[in-house]
């Protein structure tokens, strides 16, 4: 069995408004350079209240920064809503969501990192499909931006995304444990993740795809949080399990001590685990970041000679 597909949010056309929050850590000035890229591709834009302010090390109160959630899932004019940035904050506005308004104003909320508690909490429950994806400052040039990047977000705004997951040249998927899977994609950064167990906000994914990404975790610290995934009976309850980049998680002990790598670390997960496994999805911290819709209905195909990842339309 796996989960119930969501309920997937209109696609959008030049001309349409993108809304742009800052749903956790406060953005720079530069943060906002593309937003020229989306004006150069016909979108008007509309900045909530707090993306551009500074309240210690957030874009606003608590209060304010779900407002402009709320506020923008409200606002018919808004057809997405596109986060500046990841850092951390977002679980701190979960409480102070209207998930009920948020269902029946279904629209595309795009981020990936911290925003994985937003894409985790409306999913279960609004049961709404959002978008794992690039984010505004995915597009400047220190950000690694790229044309792979690019052409997959507007494909994406503009299309939606089925099919199979489009690879970056010279780069494809690898079997870590071989198999099978279907179920609906879920998830994102580990930490994130992690840090949701045991709230009420947890990501329950029976029967999902599990993505899972990081970003300058040491090894003993991505064991630590994957040990809480799989301890927490997530790991048990998904179909499969899909690993994205980890990203600067490679940072050698001081000491000279010889440590465990992230990657013999995801393996021994994988393993425990027991369910097919495929790694080097192009999602996260690094140079190409695919638009994946989360809670889409997906079929994982893992062997040694080939790996895919295919979303189906329901």
């Amino acid at each position: 069995t796996f989960a119930e597909s969501r309920k997937i949010p209109p696609t959008l056309k030049p001309g349409d408004c993108i809304g742009i929050i800052t749903s956790g850590t406060y953005a720079q000035e530069k943060d906002f350079e593309a937003v020229e890229l989306l004006k150069a591709h016909g979108y008007k834009i509309k900045f909530a209240p707090a993306a551009k302010s500074i309240y210690g090390h957030f874009a606003g109160s608590d209060r304010k920064r779900a407002d402009d959630i709320n506020n923008f899932f409200k606002d018919d004019e808004v057809k997405a809503i596109l986060c500046t940035r990841g850092g951390y904050g977002c679980a701190r506005v979960l409480d102070k969501l209207d998930y009920k308004m948020i269902a029946k104003h279904p629209k595309m909320l795009i981020g990936f990192s911290d925003v994985t508690a937003l894409h985790i909490a409306i999913g279960e429950r609004c049961k709404l499909s959002t978008i794992h994806g690039a984010m505004l400052v995915s597009f400047s040039k220190e950000n690694f931006d790229s044309e792979y990047t690019r052409e997959n977000f507007f494909n994406g705004l503009e299309n939606g995304f089925f099919g199979e997951i489009p690879m970056p040249d010279g780069q494809e998927l690898k079997s870590v444990i071989n198999g099978r899977a279907e179920g609906v994609i879920m998830g994102g950064n580990l930490t994130v993740l992690a840090s949701l167990v045991g709230t009420p906000y947890e990501l329950n994914g029976k029967g999902a795809l599990l993505l899972i990404e990081e970003v300058g975790e040491k090894p003993y610290r991505i064991d630590r949080m994957m040990n809480q995934l799989y301890q927490s009976g997530l790991l048990n309850r998904v179909n499969g399990i899909l690993f994205g980049d980890f990203i600067g998680c490679t940072d050698p002990d001081p000491s000279g001590i010889e440590d465990f790598t992230v990657e013999q670390v995801l393996k021994y997960y994988a393993r425990l685990s027991g369910k097919p496994v495929i790694k080097n999805i192009p999602a996260g911290h690094g140079k190409f970041n695919a638009f994946i819709p989360l809670g889409v209905h997906a079929v994982m195909d893992a062997n040694e000679n080939k790996a895919s990842v295919i979303l189906i339309r329901d």
